[in-house]
C-alpha cells in the first residue's frame, strides 16, 4: 500500500452489503453494472465468488472488487508449450484454471495498491484453497487493454499468440507453480 494506510475489510459479499457508489469512469461502466445488478445473485447461485474491499471509515462503502469463477486455459491445434519445460505429459487441450471474471478499484481508490492486494488475493485462493483440493495449474484474466500492463507487473504472462494480442481483451495468465512458494 502506498504511505497512508487506509481503513479496509476485504472480505466476500454478503446479502445485506450496499453495493452502490463505485465511480469507475464511463469505460468501466459494465464492471460497476456487474456489482450492482448481478454479484449477489451469482454469488448465490455459486456462478462466481466476489470479495469487496470497503472502506470502514465510510459506512463499509465498497471501493473495489474482485470476482473469481472457475476457468480454463484453452491451447489451439495440440500446441501446449505452456508446459514445455515441467515434463508432464499431458494431452488435454485445455488446462484447469481460476478465471479473475472482473477487478475493478474505484477511481479515487487508485494508486494505493488495492488492485494489488485483490490479484493476491486471487492467486492466494487459487493456489492455498482450490488447487489443493481439486487441481488447478492457472490463474487467467481477460483483460481490458488498458490494464495489461498492471497484469504483467502483477506477474501474468501475455499468451504470446497473435490471435491473443489482438483481441480487445488479450488473455493473460499466471502458473501456480511458478508462484513464490512453489
Amino acid at each position: 500500500m502506498a504511505d497512508e494506510e487506509l481503513p479496509f475489510e476485504v472480505r466476500l459479499i454478503e446479502p445485506g452489503d450496499r453495493l452502490t457508489g463505485l465511480s469507475l469512469g464511463a469505460e468501466f461502466t459494465a464492471l460497476k453494472t456487474f456489482l450492482q445488478r448481478h454479484a449477489k445473485a451469482y454469488h448465490e447461485k455459486s456462478l462466481a465468488r466476489t470479495y469487496a474491499v470497503f472502506d470502514v471509515s465510510l459506512n463499509s462503502k465498497v471501493v473495489a472488487y474482485v470476482t473469481l469463477v472457475c476457468g480454463e486455459v484453452v491451447l489451439d491445434n495440440g500446441n501446449n508449450d505452456i508446459l514445455n519445460d515441467t515434463g508432464v505429459d499431458y494431452k488435454y487441450l485445455h488446462y484447469p484454471a481460476v478465471k479473475i471474471a472482473r477487478l475493478a478499484v474505484d477511481t479515487r481508490y487508485r494508486e494505493k495498491g488495492i488492485g494489488a492486494l485483490l490479484v493476491d488475493l486471487a492467486l492466494g485462493i487459487a493456489k492455498d484453497t482450490i488447487s489443493p483440493a481439486v487441481g488447478c495449474r492457472f490463474v487467467v484474466v481477460d483483460s481490458k487493454k488498458p490494464a495489461v500492463d498492471f497484469y504483467i507487473k502483477s506477474g501474468f504472462t501475455l499468451l504470446d499468440t497473435e490471435a491473443n494480442r489482438s483481441r480487445a481483451e488479450p488473455v493473460l495468465f499466471v502458473d501456480l507453480q511458478k508462484t513464490p512458494g512453489s
